[in-house]
């Protein structure tokens, strides 16, 4: 077989060949190179929306290889670069690998373009199942978004427009966006793919090739596997965004498709704001009423105490990737009833709302939640069970137990309730409040927040000299006070800037009955109870709450700087808390935080110092910072 010649070695052969022939073959040639290489430059330029670069070998030592930004011939949102990552020893093997296309690709590997916080390191959690000897190694492919030619400007909506299909029915933020995502489908399977199949050992077939992402990009990788099977065979979909998913399996017509899906989320994305997981749990149960089978072709899992972050998401990578490249399917070693808002395994222990499913375990580490399952409450009158990933509603403080079956045997979990939490005296004062940042009228404040509820939620603090408050309560006959005093070695204060994103206090408080608001969590603030935020203001400034217009009318707040950190006084005025709650108010709930952000919200993301658990968090506990008349 006769090697082939590139464009600049054929140009150096026909000067060879041809010199020797004398001056006037030298004109000939020379028109005859010129018009050649015309024709090469006029070539490349109608090529080049067509083809993209082939890729070139990674630099010594690197696994990696960036593509610059590939045009999508108008397909999708614009261009988008491209990362290369080879599993390691593959330049010392002939064999070939599967291929995972990553989207979101900017986050997916561990480079020195990205840090730790936002990243999903796909490459390092497949290097240790690989070592391990769990998985078959794979080639990823990581595709950035849509951008301009240079990528240094982020082409408008890209994600909405890439990673949705055409539905009637779409979130709120993109209805008024045309999808493109069959064409950003086109450009994956006819231009990116070949370039890769082309380029490397892979194994081109569906089975062989899978798609990933992250919230919109796990809707992405959701209906591009189960809506085009085949090209890919596997979808890896965490945390996706499935609200409208239904829509697609409504459609489906016989047989399901021969692919295997794997879906996850976090026991945190439920209720309001991302509500991401029970979406993902109803589309698991509608695909195993179609025909999917759990731990075959559908791998869900529920990430314990794990919110919308990317962290969480490589914690789930580990079983992610197991499910769709595992060499032999692991044994069944047990199932648990568990609560997912809480890491404990065995008995559930609650002092608050929560959610419980029935897990299957196999290897003893890989679990999977079986969202078939039906769960049954000895005792309603201790908890009862509500329509949401069986959320579990504490009526009265004793013990119970949940119980299921599973594959012909009972499963049973012991539960208890704890009793509500002591209420607090607020004190009547018997001497008059001036809201003037001052402190000294107020005889004691008691209660003292030292530390942060969470190692996560102190990143940057060395201890109560750098940040730490103290608080009370009090009302006289017309107003509902609160005084904090913070300490705070450095104060970053900006008029323009909100105060959880620099030094700043957060109250929350609820006045609606208590059989209103005993569970309170993911409710919206100034609708069912007041947020009270603000920064510290210098002398001379004024400077008015967060969303001021919203207060109550008769509301008084002052945030000052003092030489230690900063003063806070609150007045809320009684018309408001009799009329939340339908009369005269015998007891409110209030909730305090305060910020310590010196980095300007970029890197480290601060301190925050809650005084009770974040009313929007499963951590909220019964009854919690209530404070009687």
């Amino acid at each position: 077989m006769k090697p082939r010649l590139n464009i600049s070695q054929k140009l150096r052969f026909v000067w060879s060949a041809q010199k020797f022939k004398g001056n006037s073959m030298k004109f000939l040639i020379i028109s005859r190179l010129v018009s050649l290489v015309l024709m090469i430059q006029i070539s490349a330029l109608n090529l080049h929306a067509a083809v993209p670069a082939t890729p070139a070998p990674p630099a010594d030592n690197s696994r990696y290889v960036f593509l610059p930004p590939i045009d999508d011939g108008g397909k999708s949102s614009g261009f988008h670069a491209v990362t290369i990552c080879l599993p390691p020893g593959y330049d010392s093997t002939d064999r070939r690998y599967p291929v995972i296309y990553v989207l979101d690709g900017e986050t997916a590997f561990f480079t020195r373009q990205n840090g730790v916080g936002a990243t999903i390191p796909y490459e390092m959690v497949h290097d240790q199942l690989v070592h391990e000897g769990l998985i078959q190694p794979a080639i990823f492919v990581a595709v950035y978004n849509g951008s301009d030619a240079s990528g240094s400007k982020m082409a408008p909506s890209n994600r909405s427009l890439d990673y949705y299909p055409e539905l009637k029915t779409r979130p709120m933020r993109t209805r008024k966006i045309n999808s493109l995502g069959e064409g950003y489908f086109e450009f994956l399977s006819k231009k990116i793919k070949p370039m890769i199949d082309q380029t490397y050992r892979t194994r081109p077939d569906p089975a062989s090739t899978g798609v990933a992402g992250f919230s919109a990009s796990g809707m992405g990788a959701f209906w591009m596997t189960y809506q085009h099977p085949e090209v890919f065979g596997m979808g890896l979909c965490q945390s996706p965004d499935l609200r409208f998913a239904n829509e697609l399996l409504d459609k489906h017509k016989g047989t399901i498709p021969p692919v295997r899906l794997w879906i996850d989320a976090g026991s945190r994305e439920i209720g309001e704001g991302h509500g991401l997981l029970q979406p993902a749990y109803d589309v698991s149960r509608a695909l195993i009423a179609q025909g999917f089978r759990q731990n075959d072709n559908l791998g869900f899992q529920i990430g314990h105490d794990h919110g919308h972050e990317k962290l969480n998401c490589t914690q789930r990578m580990r079983a992610a990737l197991y499910f769709l490249l595992r060499l032999t399917p692991p044994a069944f070693t047990g199932a648990e009833i568990v609560e997912i808002d809480s890491t404990a395994k065995g008995p559930i222990q609650l002092d608050r709302r929560g959610h419980a499913v029935l897990e299957t375990e196999y290897d003893g580490w890989f679990r999977l939640v079986d969202c078939t399952a039906s769960l049954k409450v000895a005792d309603p009158s201790i908890i009862s069970l509500g329509a949401d990933v069986n959320d579990l509603q504490p009526r009265s403080a004793g013990e119970t137990t949940l119980s299921t079956s599973y594959d012909g045997r009972t499963i049973t979990q012991k539960l208890t309730v704890s009793a509500p939490m002591a209420s607090l005296r607020c004190i009547q004062t018997t001497k008059p409040v001036t809201v003037d940042g001052d402190l000294s009228e107020w005889p004691e404040l008691p209660i003292v927040v030292e530390a942060p509820r969470k190692d996560t939620e102190a990143e940057g603090r060395t201890g109560p000299s750098d940040l730490s408050y103290r608080f009370a309560c009090a009302h006289d006959d017309k107003f509902f006070y609160i005084a904090i005093q913070t300490t705070d070695k450095i104060i970053k204060s900006q008029p323009d800037k909100d105060p959880w994103f620099q030094s700043g206090v957060e109250v929350r408080i609820d006045a609606r009955p208590s059989s209103e608001r005993l569970f309170i969590r993911g409710k919206k603030e100034f609708d069912d109870f007041l947020l009270v935020a603000m920064s510290p203001s210098k002398d001379g400034e004024t400077r008015l709450p967060y969303n001021a217009a919203k207060l109550p009318e008769g509301t008084q707040a002052v945030c000052k700087i003092i030489p230690t950190g900063y003063n806070t006084e609150i007045a809320i005025p009684f018309s408001y808390l009799d009329a939340k709650a339908g009369g005269p108010w015998k007891d409110v709930r209030v909730n305090v935080v305060v910020n310590a952000f010196h980095n300007d919200y970029k890197g480290a993301p601060g301190a925050k110092l809650w005084w009770q658990p974040d009313w929007r968090s499963p951590d909220v506990a019964w009854g919690s910072g209530t404070f009687e008349r």
